[in-house]
């Protein structure tokens, strides 16, 4: 997937909008798959198979980039809750003590060893969505054994990583943000990516259903394929998450779908 700009949580506070950055969407590492269909032959497993993998490199790159966030977490004003977390789940103390940061080598800035529990936390989550997506479609792991597949994952991989430490790392956003709110990102791509799968696998297949029943068509004469179908909505829904992401950041006001991609405002 494609990072988000991570947005300061001082920030928030001023309210200068101008801290969040703009990053518009990728549109050559969501034009890849696009190719894949249309001259690859690509079908679903494949499309799986590469975003399967950029998730979950996201969601290490992600957890990796929390340790060193050195804000404390804030759960009061929060409408989005990461696993372990919740509105009548109180803040450990170590939260309120001052940190202990543990110098790490090279040019890197210190690790919080505070921010561990909620980086395993999300981290089990993660590996759970992940896991049931693999266990429900084995034909991953064969997938990427296909050099296109393989070359476009990879691709779409390093583009993420590198924005990622141009952003967190070499503009210094761990001094300005809490472990919650760089988690925060994966965990709201996650949460939507296992409930766009669920409807449509289950709503858009029965309304396709009874579609062919009240026309009395036969999906032969459709011309196309299922599978061609579900790989096209997969794709679809990939770019309007993109599109989302890049309203919710440079919208003042940001409404409908580009909502869920809006952090909240936890006054930290």
């Amino acid at each position: 997937m494609t990072f988000r700009r991570l947005i300061s949580d001082r920030a928030f506070e001023s309210g200068d909008e101008h801290e969040f950055g703009v990053v518009s969407p990728d549109a050559r590492g969501e034009s890849a798959p696009f190719f894949g269909i249309l001259l690859l032959d690509w079908r679903v497993g494949e499309l799986l198979a590469v975003y399967w993998l950029e998730i979950g490199t996201a969601l290490l790159g992600y957890s990796v980039a929390a340790l060193f966030a050195q804000l404390p977490i804030v759960l009061d004003g929060r409408s989005f809750y990461l696993p372990g977390t919740g509105p009548d789940v109180e803040r450990h103390e170590k939260w309120e003590r001052e940190p202990a940061p543990v110098e790490v080598p090279g040019p890197l800035p210190p690790i919080y060893p505070r921010n561990i529990r909620l980086v395993l936390t999300l981290l089990i989550a993660g590996c759970f969505i992940l896991g049931f997506f693999l266990f429900a479609s084995p034909d991953i792991l064969k997938s990427l054994r296909s050099p296109s597949i393989a070359l476009t994952a990879v691709g779409m991989i390093l583009s993420d990583w590198y924005r990622l430490y141009r952003e967190f790392f070499r503009e210094k956003q761990y001094e300005e943000m809490s472990a919650y709110m760089v988690l925060e990102i994966p965990g709201r791509f996650l949460v939507f990516a296992a409930s766009y799968v669920v409807l449509l696998s289950t709503v858009g297949m029965l309304t396709l259903a009874s579609f062919l029943m009240i026309t009395q068509t036969e999906f032969a004469r459709l011309g196309f394929e299922f599978e061609q179908l579900v790989a096209g909505a997969m794709v679809l829904g990939k770019i309007a998450v993109e599109w989302s992401q890049f309203r919710a950041e440079n919208e003042e006001d940001p409404t409908g779908f580009a909502t869920w991609f809006r952090p909240d405002n936890p006054r930290e």
